[in-house]
């Protein structure tokens, strides 16, 4: 059951200021496009090809730095709709701009743009050559301040982009800067078939029976495809909560993954939400990809690693849809070794993966660090592997007994190598993020996730969504305003237990009660011994969950 709703009546009376309808984001319109419609055949012409990069200079790169997990290198381009590509009309009136490039050798593409904006009723689409991947429409919902847009990956070595737009529109900008050419960690994509496997053979699927009681933490971790200048690499990060409650999207990964990232970098990185298998097995065909485009740095330690906790935090340019279901993780600062917990991360950009410890975290330093600002972590041994972390897993959150995130990965020695399995990791203490790399506010949490002062040593993770329809229409509380017995009356009809939980507006539990479905059609609580003002209610079945505001006169 979520708990820690401190002031949370913010989220009722102020939620649409703080997050306004347009979304710019990597969020696509859906549809087809207008080509695949009319069965127009591929372009054949006039395709755009790009030099690919050295590969022995990006391994020899790679062996020197290897953290973060560089899995792809920007091909500096100039193509814009003004000067590049094909514009047809098709037989139903529909005027079609088609861009092709290719590659040679790349594992997968995605498209950088400097200029950006779309008109309204104009649509963008991206996809493969034989059309089993593509990703759109992509519309003025994503324009944003800084004209800049990314694609999420189209897999192979070629790639069309297509405009469609009616007559009488005023035309969009769009040219695109830099071209992505994956070299090594993602997946092959061959027709309707993804080869998963990038991570290494001892890593855990987050949904097999490791992972059974993390399936709440999970929904708030992301893999993150980080844009620094001309490289593109893999990390995690996970969304954090802060004492205001209010779904502000902060993202908190490593710093050495966000390090020189410029403004207009991070408002191309692409973070992926639920990018996980549904069961246990690795899946045959790759997940759906929830992603959103964009972001603005918030707080960082520096050092990127090598000195300080390794902490950079963002903030998401855009809203998250509900249809998401992310969750927002609840952290500890408290500083007793955690003697349990996980990992939830994404090695090598790979599907979601848990790692879990059986023995305490010890306080540590990471190697060449000076300052004793990690926990060092050894990893046991689970039913169905020995997770540890590679690269990709940067930034990943690591979790104490409570549930809460203590900490992000730096790096360390631990691998599916048999003689690696044992070795430490280094996760930068979330105690050290929160105000021990500097006094100013652009190197700490505090000020960010504890926007009220309230001086909390740990905070409960908080969902997305806080109103379910069918709920709220099944439950009736009444009356309100309450003197002093509240009445719940419930319709549900389904089998198991209601909890309901009375909170006061700093997000203290009162009182927690459990229903049966099906058995108390109406109970009660007391509240007469409660003093007048506002209080709020949680009703929940495990699946589906409704806030209600009661005024106790």
């Amino acid at each position: 059951m979520n708990q820690g709703f401190r002031f949370i009546l913010i989220l009722f009376f102020c939620h649409a200021a703080l997050f306004p309808n347009k979304v710019s984001a990597q969020l696509s319109q859906g549809g087809i496009p207008r080509s695949f419609a009319l069965s127009m055949p591929p372009v054949e012409r006039d395709i755009v090809t790009l030099t690919p990069p050295e590969m022995d200079v990006l391994a020899r790169e790679d062996e020197q730095n290897p953290l973060p997990y560089r899995f792809a290198v920007n091909l500096p381009v100039s193509l814009g709709i003004d000067s590049s590509g094909l514009w047809e009309r098709a037989k139903d009136g529909t005027n079609i701009w088609r861009l092709s490039l290719t590659s040679p050798g790349a594992l997968a593409i995605t498209l950088y743009f400097d200029q950006f904006q779309i008109p309204e009723g104009g649509k963008l689409f991206v996809y493969n050559p034989n059309r089993t991947q593509w990703l759109g429409a992509f519309t003025s919902l994503n324009n944003n301040s800084l004209f800049t847009f990314a694609t999420g990956l189209i897999y192979g070595d070629q790639l069309t982009l297509e405009y469609n737009t009616p007559d009488g529109l005023e035309p969009p900008l769009i040219h695109i800067s830099e071209v992505a050419y994956a070299y090594r960690g993602v997946a092959e994509y061959t027709s309707l078939k993804t080869g998963f496997g990038s991570a290494g053979k001892c890593m855990v699927n987050v949904n097999c029976s490791e992972g059974a009681q993390w399936a709440t933490q999970k929904r708030g971790v992301a893999r993150i495809e980080v844009k620094k200048g001309t490289s593109i690499s893999w990390c995690t990060g996970s969304l954090v909560n802060n004492t205001l409650n209010d779904g502000k999207p902060y993202i908190l990964t490593a710093d050495h993954c966000g390090g020189s990232a410029t403004e207009t970098d991070l408002s191309k990185w692409i973070f992926y939400f639920n990018y996980e298998s549904s069961d246990c097995p690795n899946p045959t065909a790759e997940p759906s990809l929830k992603s959103i485009t964009g972001a603005t740095l918030v707080s960082r330690s520096g050092g990127n690693g090598y000195t300080g906790s390794d902490f950079y935090m963002v903030l998401l340019n855009s809203t998250i849809p509900d249809s998401y279901n992310v969750y927002f993780n609840g952290w500890s600062r408290d500083e007793t070794p955690s003697s349990s917990g996980v990992s939830i991360h994404h090695p090598q950009g790979d599907i979601k993966k848990i790692s879990t410890y059986t023995a305490p975290l010890q306080r540590s330093n990471y190697p060449g660090n000076p300052d004793q600002a990690h926990w060092k972590v050894y990893w046991s041994a689970t039913t169905h592997g020995y997770g540890t972390t590679e690269g990709g897993s940067s930034g990943s959150p690591i979790f104490d007994t409570g549930r809460r995130l203590v900490g992000t990965l730096t790096g360390g020695d631990s691998s599916c190598d048999s003689v690696a399995l044992g070795l430490p990791d280094y996760y930068g203490m979330f105690s050290f993020h929160w105000n021990q790399n500097g006094s100013e506010p652009t190197k700490q949490l505090e000020p960010w996730l504890d926007p009220i002062k309230s001086g909390v040593m740990a905070l409960n993770g908080w969902a997305l969504s806080v109103d379910e329809q069918e709920m709220q229409d099944r439950i009736t509380l009444y009356p309100n305003p309450v003197f002093d017995q509240l009445h719940i009356r419930n319709t549900l009809g389904k089998d198991g237990n209601v909890q309901v939980v009375l909170y006061d507006l700093w997000g203290r539990a009162l009182l927690t009660m459990e229903l049966n479905a099906l058995q108390n059609r109406e109970s009660h609580i007391d509240m007469a011994g409660l003093t007048r003002g506002m209080y709020l209610i949680s009703i929940g079945d495990g699946e589906r969950r409704v806030m209600r505001k009661i005024v106790k006169q």
